[in-house]
């Protein structure tokens, strides 16, 4: 079994660029649950066939997806804040409607009569106006067979009907809950065929649709464990595997998670960076589970690029509008408090716009306020945490590092 993963890791590392852009067909029993309007061609121009054509940064002009109250997490609050029950506001209503509603009639009346409860809600509108990123895992839909492909059907064919013509920002976790951060090729072997089936899915879910998405939380920023265990070269053919699937797709524009600049050098970063299929997609993203400075992932991510022949980058800034959080004993904890640190803050806006040549965007590759477990207070892990939410909204900061103007918001 071993030896015939290894020779099929092999196969794929030298597939051709022709090859990498024929997409995994979908399972017979996965039909599309809504129409898939767009073509099978892919213009390089334009992959996300915006209207208007983007120039060298291919998200240039893209209008995200954002969330209403039946789904948004952050607007679903403010409803039940108001006393509304967010299940009941049809699939389709808008941020843009609700937001609106709040400005208006016996919902401003309400903001008008409670102070402190308007401070709460204008503190979650921060959270609740900006793009969502949709990430699968294997628990979406329990994991099993079919259950991905569903759930990315809903996106596409209910959840998008919210905010109509715009880009998705996916997201996939589909390694490191299975196998750990440590894995042995025992387990990276058992893990596979699931894996593929997962990524297929996705593949399959999406379709000819436009996405933005972002491969693997921690995919190489913790691999330094892997490469500890032997495992590094199956788990690149994995991420070779996830990469060149959603590559292969017509309107995606795909980025690999390469890490933040407090962990692995940039050397290594672009070595598996390459090695996991870097060069056929457009680049890597940066900053997932820790909260650096923007401007530190700035200058390391460039490091990066220049290493791995000019790969282009996005910054996570869900977190790091205060910087980090450092442990006081740091060989022993982390270099960083990366559990419901307290303190921290949104970090710069979700923009395309950055000024940066390499950086195409500053997303948020979760949702702000989503708890890592019951440290410092806390919900499950997993969960919208409203005083965590409302904690990092009060703390936010649109600047970039220590030096730089201030930017509250």
């Amino acid at each position: 079994m071993i030896l015939v993963l290894a020779m099929m890791a092999a196969l794929a590392a030298v597939v051709s660029p022709a090859a990498a852009r024929t997409p995994p067909r979908a399972h017979a029993a996965y039909a599309q649950q809504c129409p898939d309007p767009y073509p099978a061609q892919r213009d390089p121009g334009n992959p996300l066939m915006l209207p208007q054509a983007p120039g060298p940064n291919p998200l240039n002009g893209a209008q995200f997806f954002v969330a209403g109250p039946r789904h948004g997490p952050a607007a679903e609050a403010i409803a039940t804040l108001l006393g509304r029950d967010p299940s009941k506001y049809p699939v389709s209503y808008s941020w843009a409607r609700f937001s609106d509603d709040l400005s208006h009639g016996a919902l401003l009346a309400k903001l008008n009569a409670d102070p402190a409860l308007a401070w709460k809600v204008h503190m979650l509108e921060k959270i609740a106006s900006g793009p969502e990123t949709n990430r699968f895992s294997i628990f979406s839909g329990g994991g099993g067979p079919g259950a991905i492909f569903g759930q990315v059907q809903k996106i596409f064919c209910l959840n998008l009907t919210a905010d109509p013509g715009t880009i998705p920002i996916i997201s996939t976790y589909f390694m490191h809950p299975v196998v750990g951060g440590c894995p042995t090729p025992a387990m990276m072997s058992a893990m596979g065929p699931a894996f593929r089936r997962r990524v297929d899915e996705l593949a399959a879910g999406v379709a000819n649709r436009p996405a933005v998405v972002l491969v693997e939380n921690d995919a190489i920023g913790s691999s330094r464990c892997v490469q500890s265990k032997g495992s590094l070269p199956q788990w690149e053919a994995d991420l070779r595997y996830e990469t060149g699937a959603m590559a292969a797709l017509p309107h995606t524009v795909v980025y690999l998670e390469g890490g933040y600049s407090d962990s692995n050098g940039p050397g290594y970063t672009a070595r598996v960076l390459e090695a996991s299929g870097v060069g056929r997609i457009r680049g890597f993203w940066t900053n997932d589970t820790h909260s650096q400075w923007t401007i530190n992932e700035i200058r390391w991510g460039e490091q990066v690029s220049r290493l791995a022949h000019g790969a282009d980058f996005v910054i996570n800034t869900a977190g790091n509008g205060q910087g980090p959080l450092l442990n006081r004993h740091p060989t022993t904890q982390g270099v960083e408090d990366l559990c419901n640190a307290p303190g921290r803050g949104i970090g710069p806006r979700p923009t395309t716009d950055t000024g940066f040549a390499h950086v195409d965007a500053f997303l948020w590759s979760g949702v702000p306020g989503g708890s890592s477990g019951h440290c410092h207070g806390g919900t499950a892990s997993g969960t919208f945490w409203l005083a965590g939410a409302i904690s990092l909204a009060a703390h936010a900061q649109g600047k970039l590092g220590p030096g730089y103007p201030a930017d509250p918001y």
